[in-house]
């Protein structure tokens, strides 16, 4: 056993004959995700996945009352200043800013550990629109409509901007507490004792497969 995990040319399937269950593919994964949040040891990696489950679950509760208290009920009107992109009026566009802030991120994040180029290219798009309808009432109210003069325009837009920062954000921080999770769960099925940053996935699962 301990050979098979030696083995130079496939790292993968060492581990597999120490770990029957595993894919390779989730040993990739898991590998990723260390080398990416850098956990210094089992101890940290709840920490963490506490830590960033909880913060994105603020921060997406913060921008859900920024745009419960701080759009619309103003003074604004709403059907003043419609974005050109599919008409929405500006209580819609906030809304919009928000699902496409965090759809993007949880794409952006699915990609970068997942590997697959799809759904970060939709995310990229859903930025770029996000981006727009940000910008859009600025530069309407500077040189496009009378109907938002430029303290309006600066106004909504610096609304847009927060709500578009604390969601990408927020998001962020709840992928990244799934993906900890997932991981927690993974080394705990196949026995796997992290104990520490500079443990890769392999040199753990040949420990766990001696100690068996």
């Amino acid at each position: 056993m301990t050979e098979g995990i030696g083995m130079e040319e496939s790292p993968a399937e060492g581990v597999l004959s120490g770990i029957p269950n595993a894919t390779s593919a989730d040993l990739e994964f898991a590998e990723r995700i260390i080398e990416r949040l850098k956990p210094r040891n089992q101890q940290d990696l709840y920490n963490k996945a506490a830590r960033q489950s909880k913060l994105g679950g603020m921060l997406i509760t913060l921008m859900v009352v920024i745009w419960w208290l701080f759009i619309g009920v103003d003074g604004d009107n709403l059907e003043e200043g419609v974005s050109v992109f599919f008409n929405l009026d500006f209580g819609q566009v906030a809304l919009a800013v928000m699902v496409l802030s965090l759809v993007s991120a949880i794409l952006t994040e699915f990609s970068r550990d997942v590997g697959k180029i799809l759904p970060s290219s939709a995310a990229g798009g859903m930025l770029i629109l996000a981006g727009l309808y940000v910008a859009e009432p600025l530069v309407a109210s500077m040189f496009i409509t009378d109907f938002l003069t430029f303290e309006e325009g600066v106004w909504r837009s610096a609304r847009l901007g927060i709500l578009w920062g604390g969601m990408s954000v927020g998001s962020n921080q709840l992928v990244n507490a799934l993906l900890l999770n997932w991981l927690i769960k993974f080394l705990d099925s196949n026995g796997i004792d992290f104990t520490g940053r500079g443990d890769s996935v392999h040199e753990m699962a040949s420990t766990s497969a001696l100690q068996e």
